[in-house]
C-alpha cells in the first residue's frame, strides 16, 4: 500500500500541475530565457511549499476522519468542491500567455522567488483536501503512519518533476499549456465525474 500511495500521489500531482498557473508558467519562461539553473531552484522551492501545504491539508483530513459527525457533512462539501473544480476547469480559458509573471530572476534568487510564489498559491489546500478525501475513501491511498509522509513525498515529487519537465521542454510546453482541451477540459470532466460519483455514492449509502 505504501508503494501504491507514492505512485498515486505522484501521478495525481504531476497531472494536476499541468494547467497554466503562475508557478509552471514562470518556470517555462525562465527556461525560454535560458535561466534553467534559476528555474530548477525555483521548482525545488515551490515543491517544498507544496509539501508544507499538503501536510496541513492531510492533517485536517485526518482530523475530519476522527470526527464522524463533521466528516459526514464534509464529504458532501468535498463532492461539491470536486464538481466546482471540474466546472471551473471546463469553462476556464487561461493560457500561458494570460498568466502574468516576473522572470527577472537570477540563479541565487530563484529559490526565494519559488518560496514566495509557492506561499501565494493557497488554492492548493482545498484542491488537495478534496482529492485526498476521495482517494482515501476509495482506498487508493493510506495516509496513516508512514503513509502520511509517503503521500506528501509523492505530491511534492509529482509537482517537482512536472516543473522539471516544463524546464526541459521550455517553449514547447506552450503547445500543451495553450491547448484548452488537454489542460482544462480533460481534467475538468475527470474532476466533475469524480464529484458526481462521490456524491451519488454518499446518497446511495
Amino acid at each position: 500500500m505504501i508503494i501504491q500511495t507514492l505512485i498515486v500521489a505522484f501521478v495525481v500531482s504531476y497531472i494536476g500541475s499541468i494547467p497554466p498557473g503562475t508557478i509552471n508558467v514562470s518556470v517555462m519562461q525562465l527556461a525560454i530565457l535560458g535561466k534553467r539553473r534559476a528555474a530548477v531552484f525555483f521548482a525545488f522551492a515551490a515543491s517544498s511549499v507544496e509539501f508544507l501545504y499538503a501536510g496541513i491539508t492531510v492533517q485536517f483530513h485526518i482530523f475530519l476522519n476522527n470526527n464522524e459527525t463533521v466528516a459526514d457533512y464534509f464529504r458532501i462539501i468535498t463532492s461539491i468542491a470536486l464538481i466546482g473544480l471540474g466546472l471551473w476547469n471546463i469553462f476556464s480559458k487561461s493560457t500561458s500567455s494570460s498568466v502574468k509573471v516576473d522572470t527577472r530572476i537570477t540563479g541565487r534568487h530563484g529559490f526565494l522567488r519559488g518560496i514566495i510564489l509557492g506561499f501565494l498559491n493557497p488554492m492548493t489546500i482545498p484542491f488537495w483536501l478534496a482529492i485526498t478525501t476521495y482517494l482515501e475513501n476509495d482506498h487508493w491511498i493510506n495516509v496513516e503512519g508512514p503513509g502520511f509522509w509517503i503521500y506528501l513525498l509523492g505530491l511534492s515529487l509529482g509537482t517537482f518533476c512536472l516543473l522539471l519537465t516544463v524546464n526541459a521542454s521550455g517553449k514547447r510546453f506552450t503547445r500543451i499549456a495553450d491547448n484548452p482541451f488537454l489542460v482544462h477540459k480533460v481534467p475538468g470532466f475527470l474532476l466533475l465525474g469524480l464529484g458526481i460519483y462521490f456524491l451519488l455514492k454518499l446518497i446511495v449509502i
